[in-house]
């Protein structure tokens, strides 16, 4: 008898002891043991105080003229990556009282096409740069004169005058830290931009290029005496998931930077437990002798276990009783059999992951009136149906699991309304995690978060990517968050690999390689990254975001000190230093130029290798 054989005949065997074992357990009432958490939640009497924006002292000059739509978008994304870093910045416009803001100003983002309100004083701008200032201008320039009066100073030597359209881009440059793995970035579709053809200095650092045989600079930046510019050759700088390329910028620009982060890593396992689909796919069929329920069992399950147990991974499943579409009192339990439901929660729990809450059904939480915008879902009547079905969800939850207080929800579809969350928060006290997306979905108006504490005690910890297969630009999202953030925020569904669009043509083997490849890569970039369920992401999240520090560099190192500190606090830092120690902390070489710190204290010091 070959191996195959004997391992189609074992394994069967084996999950079905442990399921077996599992269900006693349950019956029988016996809590689960679960691990400690990483993080426990911060009480809520404080109040988060990040940094405020406009600050009048502010070092960081934001230029842009409110009322120019595309000016206003890009500020939106450079401001919004700033108020992430926890960096006070404000606002100025390019008119003649630009020269005096200049003055104790360190760095000016310039947020327009147009640098003509500048041409007056354009010596002084770049008298500015040459002692010491740092321009960035983060938006493609229009060819007029004003360009032309400034290309010399922004280390160009010749320009067609024509726009070149791209659609993949390359990064060419180490000082861009975190992307080494993943150079090439093709649009799927996401791409669809124009950039200034031009020639440049051969002084001039080039970061980022198209992927044509001749390739067009996307970005450079340029010395000037003292000082630094950095050209944003793109209209790219203008979304929500554009504000790692605003982070870029902004880091290419400056020497030492320091800013907290989270450090969570967490994997939303969205629909599960739940029922699952009855029959045969033919394709799962003719590869693993299984129906679709036996796939999952035999299978799918046991390889995610692999993952986890191999990386470290910490599992947030979300619970649905069940898919009817009932929206109105009263809801009747479930009367299927709920024997994998029950086997799947342990399995959770005991993998070291956390089981959340989906829904009594997948009926998003939203009243009458809600526009799903395509979607097929029923809206609720009133609020009281909303809590009716989340009692029986909880009900039906605690009959598997005693002693477990769920703490996660993650709305169906990533749809809850303002009444909707009201009514949960309100219905089910222990939920502090609501996890909808980070960026905004085409087209719909789903529930779309920062990381953040909000005004109501819940703490949102938004997804950010999905999928086993990413494509191009779910690649370089997660790498922007990674790097901004410090966070890897991510869900898959069960059910992907019945879906072609997802993944299934590859087959489960492939998206289970390509998944693991894409948790080692990240492993591997960032060891230090904690693996979370939502909640302890959640409580990380709390430290993040109530954070402040300030920073005084000296020759020697950097001293930082830290406000609304508690057991310990995460930092990024890009430098050109190389660290020899710290002081009440511990630094992690990410690569030449970026690290992590941990800090210990409120206070702590780094020191240079090239201090004297």
């Amino acid at each position: 008898m070959n191996k195959r054989v004997v391992n189609n005949i074992i394994r069967p065997l084996a999950i079905m002891l442990i399921l077996l074992i599992a269900i006693l357990l349950a019956n029988k009432g016996i809590p689960l043991q679960v691990r400690p958490a990483l993080l426990d939640y911060l009480t809520t009497d404080a109040t988060s105080t990040q940094a405020q924006a406009n600050e009048q002292d502010a070092a960081i000059l934001v230029a842009y003229d409110e009322g120019v739509d595309t000016e206003a978008a890009c500020a939106i994304a450079v401001t919004g990556a700033l108020d992430q870093m926890h960096l006070a910045w404000r606002h100025v416009t390019l008119d003649s009282a630009l020269p005096q803001a200049l003055e104790g100003a360190a760095v000016l983002l310039v947020c327009s096409q147009d640098l003509t309100p500048t041409i007056s004083y354009a010596k002084t701008l770049m008298d500015w740069v040459s002692g010491g200032g740092r321009l960035g201008l983060m938006m493609m320039l229009q060819n007029n004169d004003a360009y032309r009066v400034y290309s010399h100073k922004l280390g160009i030597t010749e320009s067609s005058g024509q726009y070149h359209s791209y659609t993949s881009l390359r990064l060419v440059s180490d000082e861009i830290p975190l992307w080494n793995n993943e150079q090439v970035y093709a649009s799927d579709g996401a791409i669809t931009d124009y950039a200034l053809t031009v020639r440049l200095e051969d002084d001039c650092n080039v970061h980022i290029e198209t992927t044509d045989e001749y390739p067009v600079p996307l970005l450079w930046t340029h010395g000037i005496g003292d000082g630094r510019v950095l050209v944003n050759n793109n209209a790219l700088i203008q979304k929500k998931d554009s504000r790692g390329f605003a982070l870029n910028a902004y880091l290419l620009l400056t020497d030492t930077v320091v800013y907290p982060i989270i450090n969570a890593g967490m994997v939303f396992i969205d629909d599960f437990p739940a029922p699952q689909p009855e029959g045969t796919d033919e394709a799962l069929l003719a590869e693993y002798g299984y129906n679709i329920k036996g796939f999952f069992r035999n299978h799918w399950w046991p390889d995610m276990k692999v993952l986890a147990l191999s990386y470290g991974l910490r599992y947030t499943g979300v619970l649905i009783e069940t898919y009817n579409d009932t929206v109105t009192a009263p809801f009747d339990p479930d009367a299927k059999e709920d024997t994998l439901i029950r086997y799947y929660m342990s399995e959770l729990l005991q993998s070291g992951g956390e089981v959340g809450l989906h829904g009594y059904n997948h009926m998003p939480l939203c009243l009458d009136g809600f526009v799903y915008n395509g979607e097929g879902y029923q809206t609720w009547h009133d609020t009281a149906s909303m809590a009716a079905s989340l009692k029986e969800l909880t009900r039906y939850a605690s009959k598997f699991l005693t002693n477990t207080a769920y703490q996660t929800y993650v709305p169906p579809s990533n749809y809850l309304s303002d009444e909707g969350k009201a009514t949960l928060l309100a219905t089910l006290p222990n939920i502090r995690t609501v996890s909808g997306v980070y960026f905004p979905e085409v087209d719909t108006n789903s529930l779309v978060q920062e990381f953040c504490e909000e005004q109501d005690g819940s703490i949102s910890v938004p997804r950010i990517s999905s999928g086993f297969i990413l494509n191009g630009y779910n690649h370089m999202m997660l790498a922007q968050e990674l790097m901004l953030h410090g966070v890897f925020s991510h869900f898959v569904h069960p059910d992907d690999v019945l879906d072609s669009d997802r993944g299934a043509a590859e087959g489960w083997d492939a998206m289970c390689e390509s998944f693991s490849n894409l948790i080692e890569q990240i492993s591997q970039t960032y060891p230090q990254l904690r693996w979370s369920t939502a909640s302890e992401g959640a409580a990380a999240v709390q430290r993040y975001d109530r954070l402040q520090l300030s920073t005084t560099e000296t020759e020697t190192g950097l001293s930082i000190s830290l406000s609304n500190f508690y057991d310990e606090a995460w930092l990024a830092m890009k430098t050109p230093h190389a660290v020899k120690a710290v002081e009440n902390g511990e630094c992690f070489a990410i690569d030449d130029h970026f690290y992590w710190i941990r800090a210990d204290g409120e206070h702590i010091n780094i020191i240079w290798e090239d201090g004297t």
